[in-house]
């Protein structure tokens, strides 16, 4: 065997080649994994299974929250009789959860002494990364939306029958659907009538998807929510300006590199928010805020002030600087690290589209107050 006596080291440039091909491969792998992962979980959502697993956890946390029951003799009894498994997850908070796989599972959370606290102390005030924050299990998109909404229709709607809450998205697209069809404050549009003049000037609810032109803004005035029952596209140079309620996916598309395009507002989804192409958000004084029930994806430049809450999210791309913060429940993929805001105004949050205070759990344990979550596929 011929051994090489040559003394040299490997030189910079071909270790950074080397650095920089390792990050490359690894961030693919990381990517093709994740996607994987997301058509594996759509994959059982659509199965007999999941569907049983569902009405096996929900109608157990009803049970409990209906005899405000957490007496660990009759959770046992309980759950032998409903086939879950109920398990203390922190001081009067339990995890409620049926197998759908070997590896997969649909779980719900129920506590017995919840506490109404500031959205802004419970979650804005962090940026997501310190290592002593976690995310509450009672802090959703669908949470959010649902405690933002009786304020909202009392100031803006008056009047008008509100539900005392909301467990699932659906639901609450389903109670704007029925406003809509009463012509009780919510008017329905078609999709054609937003893409031509996409400028709202009322309460409108959007039976069907919506694909905003090329060069158009997306235009929500203050004292407006905007419901589009299906997805949203929005084309190049188009940006959205407002607060949005989409029962499905937002697509961001350009085609090319050096159109910019603004999210101003704020966005609950049901799906996925995805950009192809360079993002800005919003300013100190107008965050952005965008809340997905399923993951966020940003795969060019992003940058300004916002606040993300879904399942899995993803900036990646080397000029990916935010300002604000991002809440996972899965997992998070970030090219830089988040930098806090030093001055959201709380004051503003109606505007904003986003509730003063919150649900969760961690009130007095000698005070009864149920709350639960709609079981979710982890």
């Amino acid at each position: 065997m011929r051994i090489s006596n040559n003394k040299k080291g490997i030189g910079i440039p071909t270790v950074l080649g080397i650095v920089t091909f390792v990050i490359a491969t690894v961030a693919t792998l990381l990517t093709v994994a994740v996607n994987q992962s997301k058509i594996i979980d759509k994959s059982i959502e659509s199965t007999e299974a999941y569907a049983n697993a569902v009405q096996s956890v929900d109608a157990t946390l009803k049970i409990i929250a209906r005899d405000q029951n957490l007496d660990p003799a009759y959770l046992d009894a309980l759950e032998l009789y409903m086939g879950v498994t109920i398990e203390a997850y922190g001081t009067s908070l339990y995890m409620i959860s049926s197998m759908v796989t070997t590896s997969k599972a649909v779980t719900g959370y129920i506590t017995g002494s919840a506490n109404a606290t500031s959205t802004y102390d419970e979650l804005f005030a962090f940026t997501g990364q310190e290592p002593t924050f976690v995310l509450s299990e009672f802090i959703t998109p669908t949470t959010l939306l649902a405690s933002y909404l009786p304020t909202f229709m009392d100031t803006e709607l008056p009047g008008i029958a509100y539900p005392d809450e909301f467990l699932t998205f659906d639901s609450i697209i389903s109670y704007i659907n029925s406003l809509a069809l009463a012509s009780n404050g919510y008017i329905s549009k078609t999709p054609t009538s937003l893409q031509n003049s996409p400028t709202v000037t009322g309460h409108w609810y959007i039976n069907g998807s919506v694909n905003i032109p090329n060069d158009k803004n997306l235009t929500i005035p203050e004292g407006y929510l905007l419901f589009i029952d299906g997805n949203l596209t929005m084309n190049r140079k188009s940006s959205i300006i407002g607060n949005v309620v989409v029962d499905g996916k937002v697509t961001i598309n350009s085609n090319n590199t050096s159109n910019t395009q603004y999210i101003k507002g704020t966005i609950y989804a049901k799906g996925d928010v995805y950009s192809k192409y360079k993002i800005v958000l919003g300013i100190e004084i107008r965050p952005a805020f965008v809340f997905s029930e399923a993951n966020i994806e940003f795969t060019r430049d992003l940058n300004g002030t916002g606040y993300f809450l879904c399942d899995t999210f993803k900036a990646q791309f080397s000029n990916a600087n935010i300002t604000g913060g991002v809440y996972t429940t899965v997992a998070e993929y970030l090219s830089h690290s988040v930098t806090p805001q030093a001055n959201l105004t709380e004051s503003l949050f109606f505007n904003y589209g986003i509730p003063d205070a919150i649900a969760t759990a961690g009130g007095d344990p000698g005070v009864i107050d149920f709350i639960y979550t709609f079981p979710k596929l982890n």
